[in-house]
């Protein structure tokens, strides 16, 4: 019997059959008990971004934890007030850009329709006590989906603030031809300014489009 569980076309076609029966099963017993993101919106981060067309990978950890704020792509909100480590992000593409641009808006589905990847490494969120539990059942499912990504052989920046966004990622993206790795701490205001290699301090949207224009792909328009 076939498997009727469907993400996006692309990532479809990637995962294949046995990828597909894992999301399934780790959906299922993901969405027993969950508050964010709505059911719905779960998957948007492959839903706005072809995986084919993956230019960027931006790693967060886990949805919010509020439903004004959560919808499926990692550190976008559709809230009223931004979220402070949103905040900074803005902040610092100002500072990379030599611009004062004044940001209105907090969702990034604008980024993520341009290759930008906005994957979490948990793509539901219970509450803070059950979270490392939600973390590991989703392992299986996006480690899968890093390897895949880091086999594509197509130019491709990825972004990772903080240690555990680089535990988590750095040995699948290492040392790769094509692939440009950006390291920083956090965006998060308890990391930003902290260390060697501080976020606030970082150049990585910059970098990032000085790679893509180096690789003749379209660079990212940063501003929302």
């Amino acid at each position: 019997m076939g498997n009727n569980f469907s993400i996006s076309e692309s990532l479809d076609n990637i995962l294949g059959e046995r990828g597909l029966e894992l999301a399934q099963d780790i959906f299922d017993k993901a969405t027993k008990q969950f508050l964010t993101p709505a059911r719905e919106n779960i998957f948007n981060a492959f839903k706005y971004t072809n995986f084919d067309d993956v230019k960027v990978l931006i790693l967060g950890q886990d949805p919010y934890p509020n439903l004004e704020h959560a919808h499926g792509l990692a550190f976008s909100s559709k809230a009223e007030k931004c979220p402070a480590s949103l905040k900074n992000i803005f902040k610092v593409i100002n500072k990379n850009f030599g611009t004062d641009y004044e940001f209105k808006s907090w969702e990034l589905t604008p980024w993520a329709k341009q290759g930008v990847f906005l994957l979490n490494t948990a793509l539901t969120f219970y509450d803070e006590k059950s979270q490392n539990k939600i973390l590991k059942l989703w392992k299986p499912f996006i480690d899968l989906v890093l390897e895949k990504l880091s086999k594509r052989n197509k130019p491709l920046v990825v972004m990772l603030w903080g240690n555990k966004a680089q535990e988590r990622a750095l040995p699948f993206f290492e040392n790769k031809e094509n692939i440009l790795v950006l390291t920083s701490t956090h965006p998060s205001p308890l990391g930003a300014n902290k260390g060697n290699n501080c976020f606030m301090e970082c150049n990585h949207f910059k970098e990032c489009n000085d790679f893509l224009k180096q690789h003749n792909l379209p660079e990212i328009n940063w501003y929302l």
